[in-house]
């Protein structure tokens, strides 16, 4: 297996992870320095904790949440993996950017945050692992590709399904022709949300509310924002279209062979009842790309029923010959058509599972059997994809910036196509706008002095 190969993979990223935390033992040079931005106890910074703690030092914990700060010292300093680390406690991320021994910052803070860490984080010689979506708006995730560039550091989205062996197997058979040619990509994700209030609070004596705005204008604070309600208020989240449509409109894109489409429409509104909820919780959304190729995005967030193989989320992809539908975790299955009777139909039976692409076969065919990740969780491999890449210095990700660009730019984009109630024209070989196209007015933001991102 070549090495792009390999550490493109899940598998081969956690094979070399594995063997880096031996060598580091005796050289501690050759283990990963992190520090991770965002991590409260019921957010995802816990999650991503526990990801890295195996495989990296973690460093430095950064939180605005005085008691986030201290949660994550705490689980760092008490796992047996870290070696009695103490980490240093940072509410500031520019404070923790001026450490030269920092190699790589790991960021899970609101979207509002996103690009302007990432941003910055690079332009200090970090690695960076950063939530999805990438970008609050399409203008910022422009600058991510330019500065990622520009430096030459390691970057990474944390879109992980890029990083499964089950997913990046099925691509490959679909690019060679497996169910024909791809044409229809059909994704959709589907929750129920509540209620949210702009009541008038005072701010937490643990939260510094100056710092969690950071690049945003400043705004009173209120009930509902702080640790998760942000991402239903337009000035600091990108609803539930940034927050979740982007993993399957990352795979459609990827299985389809696409990058930028042409035209963007977007069906939708706030329907239910939902207090002072802002963004949208129906969505229909479709992407026409070149090449008779198109995508569609079905959202709800005001029901838990699911339409589609019992699956809160995932996508269909239609081709001339068969299909191929990918599932929440890593769950990958072609389809046919062929040899489906009457009374197949009859019992609502439409197509039949001809493969299915599993983790087992998959490892066992290519040697990778010593996988250390054998449960295929998905954050290890992309997580895992990202530390050996900062190790090596190799910025060819699962997940670099273009990739995460041009993913997240259709999510902004269907809400672009909402909010303006027009239909989107690019130019497809750019991304960028069509002449006379709506949406410039929503294709950069506004920061707070001092903040503005370049």
């Amino acid at each position: 297996m070549k090495r792009r190969e390999f550490v493109k993979s899940g598998a081969g990223a956690f094979a070399i992870a594995a063997a880096g935390r031996a060598i580091g033992a005796g050289a501690p040079s050759n283990r990963v320095r992190v520090a991770i931005m965002g991590c409260h106890e019921r957010g995802r910074g816990k999650q991503l904790l526990a990801t890295i703690m195996p495989y990296a030092d973690v460093a430095t914990v950064c939180d605005v949440d005085s008691r986030a700060r201290d949660f994550a010292a705490d689980l760092v300093h008490n796992d047996a993996r870290q070696g009695g680390i103490v980490p240093k406690k940072e509410k500031d991320i520019r404070k923790v950017l001026e450490d030269p021994s920092i190699d790589a910052v790991v960021i899970a803070t609101p979207d509002h945050w996103h690009a302007p860490a990432a941003n910055m984080a690079m332009k200090a010689g970090k690695g960076v692992y950063v939530e999805k979506p990438c970008s609050y708006c399409p203008r910022e995730g422009e600058i991510l590709v330019k500065t990622q560039k520009e430096t030459g550091m390691v970057f990474q989205m944390g879109i992980q399904r890029r990083s499964t062996v089950e997913f990046q197997a099925a691509i490959k058979d679909i690019e060679a022709g497996c169910i024909g040619r791809p044409f229809w990509a059909k994704c959709w994700y589907m929750c129920g949300r509540g209620r949210v209030t702009r009541k008038p609070a005072a701010v937490p004596e643990w939260l510094d509310w100056d710092l969690w705005q950071g690049p945003a204008p400043r705004r009173e604070f209120h009930e509902d924002i702080v640790h998760y309600g942000w991402h239903w208020w337009k000035h600091w989240g990108t609803g539930e279209c940034g927050n979740n449509a982007t993993h399957f409109v990352d795979i459609g894109r990827w299985a389809l062979g696409a990058d930028y489409p042409e035209r963007v429409t977007c069906g939708g509104g706030l329907f239910g009842d939902k207090g002072d909820f802002e963004w949208f919780d129906v969505q229909n959304i479709t992407y026409e790309f070149p090449g008779r190729r198109m995508m569609t995005w079905e959202g709800v967030s005001i029901s838990s029923i699911k339409p589609y193989m019992d699956w809160v989320t995932g996508c269909i992809l239609y081709g001339t010959k068969g299909a191929v539908v990918f599932g929440p975790g890593s769950q990958c299955f072609q389809l046919t058509a062929s040899g489906i009777t009457r009374e197949d139909r009859l019992k609502g039976i439409t197509g039949k599972v001809v493969k299915e692409w599993s983790r087992k076969s998959i490892l066992a065919s290519s040697g990778q059997l010593s996988f250390t990740n054998p449960t295929g969780e998905l954050d290890k491999g992309h997580m895992g994809n990202f530390i050996d890449a900062v190790r090596a210095r190799n910025a060819d990700t699962a997940a670099p910036a273009d990739v995460a660009h041009k993913s997240t730019l259709l999510t902004h984009l269907g809400n672009i196509a909402l909010r303006t109630g027009e239909t989107i024209r690019l130019d497809p070989a750019t991304g960028q706008l069509a002449k006379g196209a709506p949406g410039g007015d929503l294709w950069a933001r506004e920061y707070e002095k001092g903040w503005e991102m370049a």
